[in-house]
């Protein structure tokens, strides 16, 4: 639904030539296409306090002259040996960069972390050398060589623990809203929850609960964390689901 929601948009700037990927980024990666990430996306995730992995894949002698703060240096028996410290929590992202961003040395790595299940895997564009060029901080001597990561919510981001608390014992102060599409809804959504389209909310807005704790999903997290906005810009207070959520004949699954 992003795709089509960014289209209509730039249609309305008077763009007269947009097209859409319907297949979207499961696709592609599916497909083995590698994914980037670029130096704002860290800096994000550092003001708002959010956690990530973040791996040096250069050799010793380059990252002890100098590497982005809060980066592991790659083992010389490789990413494997690593394995047992990434986080159980498949949503974790995960940044791999080298020296110039280049996807062939890195695609090995980025394929074997995939392959493990993690689900936000990018490559740095531009690697070391577009952090230096920028004028970022960087960080001279040896790099980490253990993984730290702790998950913490993002601002509006509900606690998984308490969204399935909320589904499973449906207090009378909370209502679900399920903003994905209709049809998707239809596959199976959760019992007692409001299915009201992003596309739709601003027109619907008056279909929202005021007294209550409003609980947003969708299938990724992606468009929640849109209408999370547009309510809070409506000055109506949510939360928002960052896991995805699967629905098929009925039944609704949470893939933490």
């Amino acid at each position: 639904m992003l795709s089509p929601l960014a289209a209509r948009k730039a249609e309305k700037l008077g763009f007269s030539k947009v097209k859409v990927f319907h297949a979207g980024l499961p696709a592609w990666k599916k497909a083995g296409h590698p994914v980037v990430s670029n130096i704002a996306g860290i800096e994000n995730y550092d003001k708002n306090e959010a956690s990530y992995i973040l791996i040096d894949l250069r050799s010793k002698d380059l990252v002890e002259r100098g590497h982005i703060p809060k980066a592991v240096m790659l083992p010389k028996e490789g990413i494997a040996s690593l394995k047992d410290q990434f986080p159980k929590y498949m949503g974790a992202a995960v940044i791999l960069y080298n020296q110039d961003g280049d996807i062939s040395s890195a695609q090995s790595a980025y394929k074997e972390i995939s392959d493990w299940g993690y689900k936000q895997v990018s490559v740095l564009q531009g690697g070391f050398n577009a952090w230096e060029t920028a004028g970022k901080q960087v960080t001279k001597g040896p790099a980490d060589t253990k993984i730290a990561y702790v998950r913490k919510l993002m601002p509006g981001e509900v606690d998984l623990a308490v969204f399935k608390e909320a589904v499973a014992k449906r207090p009378s102060e909370v209502v679900i809203m399920d903003v994905r599409t209709k049809s998707e809804a239809e596959k199976g959504t959760f019992p007692g929850a409001i299915n009201i389209p992003l596309d739709e909310l601003e027109q619907r807005l008056a279909d929202v609960p005021k007294d209550k704790n409003v609980f947003i999903h969708c299938s990724t997290g992606a468009r929640a964390e849109m209408a999370y906005n547009v309510l809070k810009k409506a000055g109506i207070d949510s939360k928002y689901l960052k896991v995805n959520v699967e629905s098929d004949q009925g039944k609704v699954t949470i893939e933490e």
